[in-house]
């Protein structure tokens, strides 16, 4: 067996789904990653020294469709790691990934305990950058959007789920908490964005998405070709936290898991239909 360095897995472990790869979810907290594989079947884990320890197993809808090939594996904190993981999991195969993270409001209709499905970032961080232009957008494929949000409405939480555009950052103290002499610049960062409609804040989600739009160059097909033909695709899922390990933080943390399992579920029947 071959292993990538950091995540130390292979083609082997990345193969499924008929040749279209597993669907990877990839929470940035190790922990979440064990709670989302307990929606798995058939579930192993290997081991990380890292702590990037991989869940691998099958997902399946309460009605008994045909099981999905699965991994969860943590990203780690921030854009250095993301870039790191997901450029790994990409070379081992990866087609299909979703962000299944933590996030703030930025919108007062928004609150703790909502999801987001979201829709595009702003790239508020400078390792996408080593990638692509800084005008280059960062966006969530229409086809992974439209997934999860079928995912919500699988999982009885529509109502409690939200789609639009989040803030990714590399600073969260000073950027976002407004600590340090560039407090007041920063505020009216985040201001400018409330103003312009944005979501949510958080700090991995343009990076996933630049990567993904990357790894799709020179994949031009028209939509008569169905979903299935672009080769990589990235979603992101967004619990809106309250207070650190409040009972509000973590019922989002446990709707976000759900929105994404039954998204990637509605995503799967996508690509093989």
């Amino acid at each position: 067996m071959s292993g990538k360095y950091h995540i130390g897995l292979g083609p082997e472990h990345l193969a499924g789904n008929g040749g279209r790869g597993r669907y990877v979810l990839l929470p940035g907290d190790r922990s979440r990653a064990e709670r989302i594989a307990e929606h798995f079947e058939d579930c192993r884990r290997i081991t990380n020294p890292r702590g990037h320890d991989s869940h691998l197993g099958t997902l399946r809808s309460e009605s008994g469709s045909d099981p999905v090939d699965v991994v969860a594996i943590s990203s780690g904190m921030g854009p250095p790691s993301v870039e790191i993981i997901v450029t790994e999991l990409l070379d081992c195969g990866a087609r299909r990934l979703v962000r299944v993270g933590s996030s703030a409001s930025m919108n007062p209709q928004l609150p703790p305990g909502s999801v987001v499905v979201v829709s595009g970032a702003v790239r508020d961080e400078s390792t996408s950058d080593r990638w692509t232009p800084r005008g280059f957008p960062a966006f969530s494929h229409p086809q992974a959007v439209s997934a999860m949000a079928e995912g919500a409405v699988a999982a009885g939480l529509a109502k409690h789920t939200f789609t639009g555009l989040c803030h990714s950052k590399d600073s969260l103290f000073g950027r976002e908490l407004g600590r340090g002499p560039m407090a007041a610049d920063n505020q009216q960062y985040i201001e400018a964005l409330q103003a312009a409609g944005v979501l949510a804040t958080e700090m991995e989600s343009s990076t996933l998405f630049v990567l993904a739009s990357v790894a799709s160059a020179g994949s031009v097909e028209p939509i008569s070709r169905g979903p299935g033909v672009v080769p990589v695709q990235a979603a992101c899922v967004l619990a809106i936290y309250g207070k650190p390990d409040s009972v509000v933080s973590q019922v989002a943390d446990q709707r976000a898991i759900s929105v994404a399992c039954e998204g990637v579920i509605a995503w799967a029947a996508r690509d093989a239909g």
